[in-house]
């Protein structure tokens, strides 16, 4: 389980933001806080809050800036309990006897070496991307890993961390999530409520198609179409002032502007319906005649469902047709379709059986992390935590 995990040099490398502000700076300074008796420095606080400015662009000129100051504050009074909150779990988790050990700092640096080979392959599918279309024979035989080491021992040293700190940081990370994770072992998701979130979630993917993608267990796949067409397209200027009609909500007139616009092209459209209809190879009129730049190398087709993503005049057709037929002029804001369907798939309901497991696991970690909000809600009731946010 990963409540809190952090893969810290990848923070670093998304955010410019380092957790290790949290560490003892050991220098005498300006107390912003206490916790159960152990204080906060304004080194440590300045040491997050920097980072922080760093990351989002938040100049000298922004932080002076009396519209801004409320924002300001607000900021500095959510990295102060950040290290609050912090500072208490570590407190916890010590007082439990969980603590960086040899095993621990060993852990730790096999992970600091996964990160480097991360942000190497990282630094290599860009190099590719970028390359693309170029010649590629000045990453011939790079050298990934030592690129990735040297880039991210630039960005510890710019926030003032040598490679042994950092290391220790992320052993400090792995003794909390550990120490957590050992909190919450025994909350798990009853075989109820595995049922329950089973048919609340494919309830709402049977009737939000569209949103399955973004789903974390996929429990329903709806019928889907796949086709070919051939798209006997309308001048861009004239799409171009059909949508902006519509876009005005005239809808009749756009109507009657398309109709007319239609027209012009449908003699075209005609020619190559017929040609389609009298068995010449789909595949070689769309090549000749086609307009749509993704029919271009396109073996597949389209997989079409009923879900919005082609107009709607499209989709109705792709699903009135059987396999092999082709369709009549379909008229749509961007022109003729002649479509061919080539294959209809149906729907899938997947059983609870099918998905349990993954359903379980999602809704345990939910679970969890709820549970381990209630007891960190409730440890910092019952802590002595003072703020002296006037000092920040």
């Amino acid at each position: 389980m990963n409540i809190r995990k952090i893969t810290a040099f990848i923070i670093v490398l998304v955010l410019g933001v380092s957790m290790v502000a949290c560490g003892t700076s050991g220098s005498e300074d300006t107390v912003v806080a206490e916790v159960n008796g152990e204080k906060i420095t304004k080194d440590e606080f300045d040491s997050l809050y920097d980072q922080i400015k760093q990351s989002y662009n938040i100049t000298e000129e922004i932080e002076n800036d009396p519209e801004q100051q409320e924002a300001i504050a607000e900021l500095k009074a959510d990295i102060l309990e950040q290290i609050i909150t912090e500072k208490l779990v570590v407190q916890k988790a010590k007082e439990a006897g969980f603590e960086v050990n040899e095993d621990i700092l060993n852990e730790a640096r096999r992970e600091f070496e996964n990160i480097i080979a991360e942000v190497a392959f990282q630094i290599e599918i860009m190099d590719s991307s970028a390359q693309e279309n170029q010649d590629n024979e000045e990453s011939q035989g790079k050298d990934y890993m030592s690129e990735a080491k040297a880039y991210i021992q630039e960005q510890l040293e710019s926030i003032g961390q040598t490679e042994e700190e950092y290391i220790e940081f992320i052993a400090e990370q792995m003794v909390l999530d550990n120490y957590i994770e050992d909190l919450v072992k025994d909350v798990k998701a009853d075989q109820q409520e595995v049922q329950q979130y089973y048919e609340e979630r494919l309830e709402f993917q049977k009737n939000n198609i569209s949103n399955i993608v973004y789903e974390e267990v996929e429990l329903y796949a709806p019928e889907e179409a796949r086709v070919k067409h051939i798209l006997i397209m309308l001048a861009q200027e004239h799409i171009d002032e059909y949508n902006s009609l519509l876009s005005q909500e005239k809808t009749e007139e756009a109507q009657q502007y398309l109709e007319e616009k239609l027209k012009d092209i449908e003699p075209k459209a005609l020619e190559v319906l017929e040609k389609a209809k009298g068995g010449e190879e789909f595949e070689k009129l769309i090549e000749e005649y086609g307009e749509d730049p993704g029919m271009e190398g396109n073996d597949t087709g389209y997989l079409v469902r009923q879900d919005g993503s082609f107009v709607h005049e499209f989709e109705e057709t792709a699903f009135k047709l059987e396999e092999g037929e082709i369709s009549d002029l379909v008229a749509s804001g961007f022109g003729y379709h002649i479509i061919k369907l080539y294959e209809k798939t149906p729907e899938k309901v997947y059983t609870l059986e099918e998905k349990y497991d993954e359903l379980e696991e999602i809704l345990s970690q939910q679970k969890k992390t709820d549970a381990w909000t209630l007891i960190l809600e409730e440890w910092m009731e019952s802590a002595k935590i003072k703020r002296y946010e006037k000092r920040l």
